[in-house]
């Protein structure tokens, strides 16, 4: 019997499935994500959409359209923010439009994604960046 206890504890770790990462860091993870291509249009100065989303209170209460569906923390598949992104470039409504920022790719989709779904922790008092060229 003490011989199977070491193949009954391995074939157990291998069935409880894939260890999950850790929740993705907002200031290293998601905050370059969102200066990069989302605050050149949606700023304290020009916010599209009313849409400002420099700060964790502006984004959370969202724009003029889908208020308090922007961000929904733990339902990504729910939040605007992702279902904006995931549109076909050609889309009117696809967010970044396709000359204004870079759409991001598929890893960082997936790490927005993670973020919603982990709560959409966002540090208070941290104040997103917008582009120079872009702050007037």
């Amino acid at each position: 019997m003490k011989k199977s206890l070491p193949i009954l504890a391995l074939a157990f770790a291998f069935s409880a499935g894939p260890v999950l990462a850790a929740d993705p860091d907002f200031a290293k993870d998601i905050a370059p994500i969102l200066e990069a291509s989302c605050v050149k249009c949606h700023n304290s100065t020009k916010s599209k959409g009313k849409l400002n989303m420099e700060t964790k209170e502006a984004a959370m209460k969202g724009g003029k359209e889908h208020a308090d569906k922007f961000i929904i923390a733990g339902k990504p598949d729910d939040s605007m923010m992702i279902k904006s992104i995931l549109l076909p470039e050609d889309d009117e409504e696809a967010m970044p439009p396709k000359d204004k920022a870079p759409r991001p790719d598929a890893a960082k989709i997936a790490l927005l994604k993670a973020w919603i779904a982990a709560g959409a922790k966002w540090p208070d008092g941290v104040k997103l960046k917008v582009p120079a060229a872009d702050a007037k």
